[in-house]
């Protein structure tokens, strides 16, 4: 089997690479923090830095909280020896950026994908997660197998970029939904309806999704229990806003949510969930 090497052993990385060492795969791991590397103490090589894992590599995985991380390791990649080497980069990462790393590491014989995974960590246990692919074709199919391990959807969205093109985008999205909550349901109260009960109603009708079913009670709880890191959904939304930028085209209703998010971290919500962002608004409106 391929030898197989993984960087960036967070929440998610952490999953997808305990799953991939599950299926037999030689792998080698790196991770700044040292109890993020315990765990994979008799399952995998733990290496002392990332140029080892490109050493000993033959594809090497990526998820790092930014592009700027991925940047710094692209950098150690590209002064060492990269020829014949896959990079998969399962960051939600800027599209922008992941062009450009892509151009210098084919010039040095190297081979960068985007692979940006959408889902909960647990769903990489059951291998359900949808891996979003950008890159080149020829390099969709081989990649299947160790895909297989943590994926059962498995997208083809076009050349390199695309993958994180649509991965933000579905952020964007998703998280706007869940902007429309954080604003409607402390006016609702603040009106002097039950939220629960719309909460129920809204089920009922064409705005019920998974998206309402998931964030909506935590947030009418108050528990704002851990999923998403407001901080990290800032940073995706930032790329997506320099997308538009990039186009000069305005950006109507996520700016609206930037300010929101904005506002939320200098309240000190950042490390929070994303669900706590309805915090700042229910704030406001005990204010008044």
């Amino acid at each position: 089997m391929q030898k197989i090497g993984f960087i960036g052993l967070g929440n998610m990385g952490a999953r997808v690479a305990l799953v991939i060492a599950s299926k037999g795969y030689h792998l080698t791991v790196f991770d700044i923090s040292e109890t993020a590397v315990r765990q994979f103490a008799g399952k995998a090589e733990i290496a002392p830095d990332v140029a080892c894992v490109l050493d000993k590599s033959e594809i090497i995985f990526l998820s790092l909280p930014s592009s700027k991380e991925v940047a710094k390791v692209m950098d150690v990649f590209l002064e060492a020896e990269v020829a014949g080497k896959i990079i998969v980069d399962t960051s939600t990462s800027y599209p922008l950026l992941t062009k450009e790393l892509y151009d210098k590491l084919s010039l040095k014989g190297g081979r960068l994908v985007d692979l940006p995974l959408s889902g909960a960590p647990a769903n990489a246990d059951k291998g359900e997660l949808l891996a979003l692919f950008g890159g080149d074709e020829e390099l969709f199919e081989p990649l299947r197998p160790v895909v297989s391990c943590f994926a059962n959807r498995y997208a083809n969205l076009g050349g390199s970029g695309s993958g994180h093109v649509t991965k933000l985008l579905f952020n964007f999205i998703a998280l706007s939904y869940v902007n429309t909550y954080a604003m409607a349901f402390p006016l609702a109260e603040k009106m002097g309806l039950d939220n629960r009960q719309l909460f129920e109603l809204l089920k009922t009708t064409g705005m019920g999704c998974g998206i309402l079913d998931f964030y909506v009670p935590k947030m009418i709880q108050k528990t704002y229990d851990m999923a998403f890191a407001l901080e990290l959904a800032h940073k995706d939304l930032t790329y997506v806003k320099h997308m538009f930028e990039e186009y000069q085209v305005p950006a109507f209703a996520l700016d609206g949510t930037l300010d929101l998010l904005r506002t939320a971290i200098r309240d000190g919500k950042g490390k929070d969930d994303y669900s706590a962002c309805i915090g700042t608004m229910f704030e406001f409106f005990q204010n008044k």
